[in-house]
């Protein structure tokens, strides 16, 4: 006996692992860990505002990731957890929908990039106001780094 209705269809639909899966995609190993590499970045690293991010980069050759990212909200500005959560959630999305537009150029060159996003603005922004800017910050970024 076939499987009927909703299975029948699920069964015809091929599951496609393509490589848009991967671009797409903010695994584990591309977060910025480590509290002597996170310092390290913050001492030396450059960095620019693009209003409500500030971008602090830092070019590293010790990795074989091409571009590690660190999302931060300042306790100072928003007191409960939740509010910092939603903007760290906001950030991390806009980040991981737009960042092949650095990635991939960082992976032609042969160039690994450590960045930290902070969110400093006094109120919480809409998501699309943060993706515009987070844009443009990649953007500046991708000119500033090559």
């Amino acid at each position: 006996m076939g499987k009927k209705g909703i299975f029948a269809i699920i069964e015809l639909i091929p599951i496609a692992s393509t490589m848009s899966d991967k671009l797409y995609s903010f695994p584990k190993k591309e977060r910025l860990t480590g509290e002597v590499r996170v310092k390290r970045l913050f001492t030396e690293g450059n960095s620019f505002l693009v209003y409500p991010l500030r971008v602090v980069f830092l070019p590293d050759e010790t990795l074989t990731i091409p571009l590690q990212t660190l999302f931060s909200v300042p306790k100072r500005r928003f007191k409960r957890a939740n509010k910092r959560n939603l903007l760290k959630r906001r950030m991390r999305e806009a980040f991981r929908l737009h960042k092949s537009m650095l990635s991939g150029v960082l992976e032609d060159k042969q160039q690994t990039i450590n960045v930290a996003f902070t969110y400093v603005a006094n109120e919480p922004l809409a998501y699309h106001v943060i993706e515009r800017k987070m844009i443009e910050a990649l953007d500046t970024l991708q000119k500033k780094t090559l």
